[in-house]
Order: C-alpha cells, then structure tokens, then sequence
C-alpha cells in the first residue's frame, strides 16, 4: 500500500511540474526574438500554486504513511525517496522543456552547445536534491502533525 501511495505521489508531483514547465516554456516561446523573460504575476502565481500543491502532495503521503501505523524514520525515507524519483522525472521533464530556449540563448553568446547540456544536468542533480530533502522534511512533519492528533493507545 506504501509504494502504491509513494507511486501516486510522484506522478502528482511530476506531473505538477510538467504543467508548470509547459507554461512556462510557452511564455518563453512568445517572447519576441527569444529575448531576456520579464518577471509577470502570472508566472510568479503559477510557481506559487505548482509549490502549494507539491507541499500538499507530500502532507497527504506524510498522514497517509501515519494512518499504516509507520515510523518516524519511515515517513522520512518514504518522503526522500519519493523527491529523489520526482526529482531526478521531473527535472528531466523540465529541462527539455527549457532546453531550446536555454540553448539558443546560450548559442548567441558564442558558447558551445555543451554548456547547455552541463547546465541542465546540474538544474536535474540540483532538483533531485532539493525535492529530496524537501520531501522528507515535509513528509515526516505531516507525520508527526498526524500523529500528534491520532488517539495514542494506552501502555
């Protein structure tokens, strides 16, 4: 049932992400001659929501592995395995969303096209470890609120 929920979890966050990066490479698109992205409320609204609900998905998988009577140390591995697998898809999917963009900008300056590809590994290794930790942190807090609120059984 764990990994069921563990499974559930990263598609929601990869596919958050996926829509996030597809708005985001749409506006990127519609900029005139590929230029430099202004700073909108909408984007700033988008990541908002994609980050609200990426906390959210990681609460219900915290109080879901508390509800299978799970440990503290559990709920924490469950939260960082599932950032690391979300991480690692869902920064790859971003990536080749931005890669054009990245790479034609990059290209105007002169630099080879393997300074794209560098940078783009570093933005996965980097969203694998920030979704990593953030995912547990977050996952065994919501266990922990949940248990906090849970009868305890008397010894």
């Amino acid at each position: 049932m764990r990994y069921l929920a563990m499974t559930l979890a990263v598609g929601a966050l990869v596919a958050i992400g996926a829509a996030e990066s597809a708005a985001s490479a749409e506006q990127l698109a519609d900029l005139p001659g590929r230029g430099r992205p202004a700073l909108a409320l909408g984007g700033a609204a988008l990541t908002l929501l994609g980050f609200i609900l990426s906390v959210a998905v990681y609460a219900a998988l915290g109080w879901f592995v508390a509800r299978l009577a799970l440990d503290e140390g559990l709920a924490l591995r469950t939260g960082a395995v599932v950032g690391l697998v979300a991480g690692f898809l869902g920064g790859t999917v971003r990536a080749l969303f931005v890669r054009d963009y990245l790479s034609e900008t990059v290209s105007r300056f002169g630099i080879p096209d393997e300074f794209t590809t560098w940078s783009l590994a570093v933005f996965v290794l980097l969203s694998i470890l920030v979704s990593a930790a953030a995912g547990g942190a977050i996952t065994w807090l919501s266990f922990r609120s949940a248990r906090g609120r849970s009868p305890r059984p008397r010894t």
